[in-house]
Order: structure tokens, then C-alpha cells, then sequence
């Protein structure tokens, strides 16, 4: 696992050359999940805060599969 950016409240990892967005899903307790993502959206994803927000939402509303992370 290599952490290629960290930053706007997420972090894009990659792993087995698949690239996943780590973000808090949690409201009032933290929930960090991970969820796959590609290329474009891992760099939109960097540009800015706005972009980062865009593209979680984007991946909350197409429902994608995520992993719930313990740290």
C-alpha cells in the first residue's frame, strides 16, 4: 500500500495497482471507509477541496462498494 496523496480531508492510496479514496463518512462519530476509484476521479480528487467534496458525493450517489477501515 503507497499513499500517492493526502489531503482536503481524504487520502488516495494505492494498492495491488488499484487506487482508493480513504475519507470520514462519519457524522457525529468518525466512520473512515475506502473506496475504489480511478484514475480521473483519483486526480480530480486532488486538484481541491471542492473537487474532493464533488467527487465523494459522486461516489456516495452511484453507491459504490466501500470498506469500513478500523484505525
Amino acid at each position: 500500500m503507497e499513499t500517492l496523496f493526502s489531503g482536503y480531508g481524504i487520502e488516495i492510496i494505492e494498492r495491488d495497482k488499484k487506487l482508493f479514496i480513504q475519507y470520514d463518512a462519519g457524522e457525529i462519530v468518525d466512520l473512515m471507509i475506502e473506496v475504489e476509484v480511478t484514475e480521473d476521479e483519483s486526480i480530480k480528487a486532488q486538484k481541491s477541496d471542492t473537487d474532493a467534496y464533488e467527487v465523494i458525493i459522486k461516489l456516495q450517489n452511484e453507491k459504490r462498494p466501500y470498506n469500513k477501515l478500523n484505525y
